[in-house]
């Protein structure tokens, strides 16, 4: 089995515990194989033992020295080389640099699969609508390079209602926690939320929403035993962090 997960460790802004203590947690609470960790830090000391990564050293900028980390444990990982902008389109939108890294999850000297880990950075906006727009070209880019398993997860920025729809119409990806059976339905969702990923503020009314997702290709989505995540998954969540996790355990 292989867990796959995407967590939020909030070191934009006001973060809520010291880097060492976020990459514990995200070790002994989530115990991923891979996860794409969204406005993150590498420790001040490096990596923990175990753990290889792919990161923007320095992060956004001088003022955003955090980005988007794929990182992996007793697992190599390695950059993924395929064409972007095939067409050369004058008009063709980037990703954010930082906010994506796209790498191969190599086992035993084979590919397993591909992951883009994605942030939906949005600098003057209120969501993820601009940088969006990047994503999805990366991600066009590598299924058109023949690759058929793919996954796509990060904290998006945008409600299930907006992001799903274009992940499988447009792209052609399979939502995974869309297809787990007999969801409890919350109350006060938004956006067609199924799970509480983010809480937006520390009062006991603040405004929760799913902004957090995994997306697979159809040869992997059928390789799927368990899916998982939101606060009522990892209940202390928000004592570290404003986000909630998402768990994918695939059958290698």
């Amino acid at each position: 089995m292989i867990r796959v997960a995407t967590w939020n460790m909030k070191q934009a802004v006001a973060p809520k515990k010291p880097l060492p203590e976020l990459w514990e947690w995200m070790e002994s609470e989530i115990d991923p194989d891979v996860i794409v960790l969204t406005e993150a830090r590498v420790p001040k000391d490096g990596l923990p033992e175990g753990w290889t990564a792919i990161w923007t050293p320095g992060g956004i900028g001088p003022r955003r020295t955090w980005g988007t980390i794929v990182a992996a444990r007793d697992i190599e990982l390695k950059e993924a080389k395929f064409k972007r902008n095939p067409k050369r389109k004058n008009d063709y939108v980037k990703p954010h640099p930082a906010t994506l890294h796209t790498a191969d999850i190599v086992i035993n000297g084979d590919t397993w699969a591909t992951i883009v880990g994605a942030y939906g950075f949005m600098p003057e906006e209120n969501n993820g609508w601009r940088a969006l727009i990047g994503i999805t070209n990366e991600c066009i880019d590598l299924l058109d390079s023949g690759n058929e398993r793919v996954i796509l997860a990060g904290d998006f920025n945008l409600w299930p209602e907006h992001l799903v729809p274009i992940a499988e119409e447009n792209l052609g990806l399979v939502d995974l926690m869309g297809h787990v059976i007999d969801l409890p339905k919350l109350k006060g969702s938004v956006g067609g939320s199924r799970i509480w990923t983010h809480k937006n503020g520390n009062s006991p009314n603040a405004a929760r929403q799913e902004l957090d997702f995994i997306f697979a290709t159809d040869a992997l989505a059928d390789e799927v035993s368990a899916v998982g995540g939101g606060i009522d998954d990892f209940p202390d969540a928000w004592e570290v962090s404003d986000h909630a996790p998402v768990v994918v355990d695939f059958d290698s």
